[in-house]
């Protein structure tokens, strides 16, 4: 008797393993059916999606209002927003030099390189290129027509006298009647006067240029100052012929060449 309990108690715990093995065997399969179901949605969501985008792509280029593009782009791969102008270096290009120094009446004499008996003309032929982008070419006709009606200053020292001057070169190419550029006062381009100004009668627009290196005024000895200091200058205060360009259009400002010591100190 007690052999056949134990018998029938052994049987009882073999048949709770089996049926718990198949309840696992039967629930593993029906996750794996409910997984299988799931990654078919995601493959046939993928895939109508695929088709939602080639029709609007389709829409777009086929069907859609035509764009018209009226600007120039530089051709880079960089955006305008991250054009760093000013880090790159120079590279030649044999289209320069865009002017000719010699036939510009108001280039100076004594930056004329060519006219004062340089030979060689590989200096000209150099241009900047930034690291990451690319500056359009220069289009002399855009730039007169953009300008109409419009006044360009330039302010500083010699370093923008001679900015200004290329400026006019590079303009003067492409104007026809080269007697309808004139400097307004009658004036020959001199680095002792303040105030030169260059009239473009057929585009109504002017260059115009002022000297001022350091864009502020300058102030009297202090008392008791050191007797190497000769002048102060005003921070706080513009120039006094700032007044001069505050209708301009387009305004450069250059001054960093004089911030030095010895141009501080010894003026």
């Amino acid at each position: 008797m007690v052999s056949r309990l134990s018998l029938f108690g052994c049987l009882r715990v073999y048949t709770k393993r089996i049926f718990s093995f198949g309840n696992l065997i039967s629930g593993f399969h029906y996750k794996s059916w409910v997984f299988q179901s799931f990654n078919g949605l995601i493959v046939i969501g993928s895939f109508l999606c695929l088709l939602l985008a080639v029709a609007c792509g389709y829409i777009y280029l086929f069907l859609g209002p035509p764009v018209i593009r009226n600007y120039r782009v530089p051709k880079s791969s960089v955006s305008l927003s991250e054009c760093n102008v000013f880090v790159g270096k120079w590279i030649p290009d044999e289209i320069y030099p865009l002017y000719n120094a010699s036939e510009c009446p108001f280039a100076e004499k004594g930056f004329n390189c060519l006219g004062n008996g340089r030979k060689d003309k590989a200096y000209l032929k150099w241009r900047w290129k930034p690291k990451n982008c690319e500056i359009p070419r220069f289009n002399v006709h855009e730039v007169l027509e953009n300008l109409r009606g419009k006044r360009v200053v330039f302010v500083g020292d010699s370093l923008s006298r001679t900015q200004w001057e290329s400026m006019i070169c590079l303009l003067m190419t492409g104007v026809e009647d080269k007697k309808s550029v004139y400097e307004v006062n009658g004036n020959n381009i001199s680095k002792e006067i303040r105030f030169l100004g260059i009239r473009f009668g057929s585009f109504n627009f002017s260059v115009d240029f002022y000297r001022s290196v350091f864009l502020v005024q300058r102030g009297s000895v202090p008392k008791r100052a050191p007797k190497r200091v000769k002048s102060t200058i005003k921070l706080d205060v513009l120039d006094e012929i700032s007044k001069e360009w505050i209708d301009s259009d387009i305004l450069i400002f250059n001054s960093g060449h004089w911030w030095t010591p010895k141009k501080l100190f010894e003026m």
